[in-house]
């Protein structure tokens, strides 16, 4: 008796699940000339995880963009370099001169101690030396001052009025040779430079003078080796054949300027 009971109150379910599901997933109905609309139930949820598939692809596909070479041809011209920063600029321009004297290239460098992002966008130094240079590529090497820095997002301002002053000539920013985990500061400036146009250095192996900081200059040379073989790779190839062995010093027409208490 109690089965028979149970039994028909199951298919009394069934039943009236099927008519839900039905109504749900059919057009408007039509009684009477009257029109029943659908709920909006199924084909809100539907909606939903549309737009959230739809976003999960475009972020694939954006991840996928990212993640590809890419592929500029090779600006065979002259370039004029410059290259300024804090005080790892100095044994960078050293190798970077030997570089251009291979390539045809001419190279101005401002080696700025003690530097960061800061000094360079509260001032009008770069603007300066932009003007009397002309440069056709620039390197920049800052962020090294900045490892200590634990909300590096303060500095984001300061990253983005250099890149404003360089405007639309090709640049590389050379991310700071880490001897000890910042706080982000290597991510702002991935982040925040065009695509292909920081080198990230952290994570690279340097042999490092007595203050444990700075690269040696064979060092330094190395790191220069390590970017000039990544250029192809830039946003803006330009020549960077190795140094013939012949050339064993090039003049980077440095100019030291003198540190600031900031």
């Amino acid at each position: 008796m109690f089965k028979n009971a149970y039994t028909g109150l199951w298919l009394l379910l069934a039943l009236a699940l099927a008519a839900v599901l039905t109504v749900a997933f059919s057009d408007d109905i039509s009684i009477g000339g009257k029109t029943l609309r659908k709920t909006p139930l199924i084909a809100d949820l539907w909606k939903d995880h549309k737009a959230e598939a739809d976003s999960v692809a475009k972020a694939d596909s954006i991840a996928e963009v990212k993640s590809k070479p890419l592929e500029i041809k090779t600006d065979s011209l002259p370039q004029s370099i410059l290259i300024f920063g804090d005080s790892m600029t100095f044994n960078l321009a050293l190798r970077l001169a030997q570089y251009a004297k291979q390539n045809g290239h001419t190279i101005h460098s401002v080696n700025w101690d003690s530097s960061n992002t800061k000094i360079w966008a509260e001032h009008d130094t770069l603007a300066h030396y932009i003007r009397e240079f002309r440069p056709t590529q620039i390197f920049i090497s800052l962020g090294s001052n900045e490892l200590y820095i634990q909300k590096p997002e303060t500095r984001l301002p300061y990253i983005e009025k250099i890149l404003a002053v360089i405007d639309t000539i090709p640049y590389v920013w050379i991310g700071p040779p880490n001897w000890k985990e910042d706080a982000g500061i290597n991510d702002l400036l991935e982040r925040t430079c065009s695509r292909g146009s920081f080198f990230r250095s952290a994570g690279m192996e340097f042999k490092r003078k007595a203050d444990h900081i700075h690269p040696t200059r064979q060092s330094s040379a190395d790191w220069v080796d390590s970017i000039m073989r990544w250029i192809p790779k830039s946003a803006h190839p330009f020549l960077a054949a190795p140094p013939d062995s012949t050339i064993t010093k090039s003049n980077p027409n440095i100019i030291f300027l003198k540190a600031l208490n900031k």
